[in-house]
């Protein structure tokens, strides 16, 4: 019996935290085996969407329970999600920093195993810690400070790892919007005849080339229009310029990028309306604000870019 979302998951014991995170990787492990969602289809770590009724898009939460059950009070979350053809998308980037990235954890699989067609998780680079290993992942201490070393250790390495791997890297709302946690891929050398291929098996591939790398930590550059990308300061990934965006526009023909990964006040546009960064935390960035994304179907047809995009922004008070 899961608890449920909506009361305080901060005292959630180990039995049910396990489960609901088993549960929620038995539905990702699903999607991926039959390639079916309501409204969409799953190839790999791509995510494709046809127009949904409503759709709702959260940022970056790193462990703040508060912003992400004020944004689900807002939004009358158990109503909303009992139509299928409604979506919430998670950007990534659940967990470290925050005071309950436990909490943060467990409410988004109880989400995804409760209405799994009505929810994506996406990958933030803070769920591949494994992969590109960087000093703030302070998760494993959380889940050992709730259950204690032993139980702790096993529930992080054999369930919260097998979970992480399972999540979306790109999600397309087909002629709409290209979705990442990050950024966009800086080397599009062949991927004119099909984005997806290369995606759906990044986390597969991550050690051959550069693109889940990309996707979970590239920034915006705001260099010049003839340079493509730059180094970053984070230390991996690459700043992106504004031609890989029109490339990657192009390439999945959508009028938008959505995308989070960098704290800012609620969200911020760049590349000349190409790029929208959307931020959901509060807590553990107090010079920052915190917002959330919601528009229609026919909102979202109406717009042209992520100018447009950004009157259906929402503040997180």
């Amino acid at each position: 019996m899961f608890t449920s979302v909506a009361t305080s998951p901060l005292n959630i014991d180990a039995s049910d935290f396990v489960q609901v995170i088993e549960a929620a990787s038995n539905v990702l492990e699903t999607e991926r085996q039959t390639g079916h969602i309501i409204g969409g289809k799953i190839m790999g770590g791509v995510a494709e969407l046809r127009t949904p009724e409503n759709l709702i898009i959260i940022g970056d939460i790193h462990g703040d329970f508060k912003s992400l059950f004020n944004v689900l009070q807002d939004i009358t979350f158990e109503e909303f999600l009992l139509n299928p053809y409604n979506k919430i998308i998670f950007l990534g980037d659940y967990v470290d920093r925050g005071s309950d990235s436990v909490g943060v954890l467990y409410s988004i699989c109880y989400l995804k195993q409760k209405f799994p067609n009505s929810i994506i998780l996406m990958r933030g680079n803070h769920e591949a810690p494994l992969e590109f290993p960087f000093s703030s992942h302070d998760l494993p201490f959380k889940i050992i400070e709730h259950y204690g070393k032993n139980l702790g250790k096993w529930i992080y390495n054999e369930k919260v790892l097998t979970f992480f791997r399972l999540l979306i890297l790109s999600t397309v709302i087909k002629n709409q919007l290209l979705i990442v946690h990050g950024g966009l891929p800086t080397d599009v050398t062949g991927l004119a005849e099909d984005f997806r291929n290369p995606i759906a098996a990044a986390h597969e591939n991550h050690i051959d080339n550069r693109i889940m790398e990309e996707i979970l930590w590239n920034d915006p550059w705001k260099g010049t229009h003839t340079q493509d990308w730059s180094y970053s300061e984070r230390g991996i990934g690459r700043l992106f310029g504004i031609n890989i965006s029109k490339k990657w526009l192009r390439i999945c023909g959508t009028k938008a990028v959505v995308r989070g990964h960098q704290p800012c006040q609620g969200f911020k546009i760049d590349h000349d309306g190409m790029i929208m960064t959307l931020f959901s935390c509060r807590e553990a960035y107090p010079n920052s604000k915190a917002a959330y994304l919601s528009i229609s179907n026919k909102q979202l047809h109406s717009i042209h870019n992520a100018i447009d995009l950004s009157q259906y922004v929402i503040k997180i008070s």
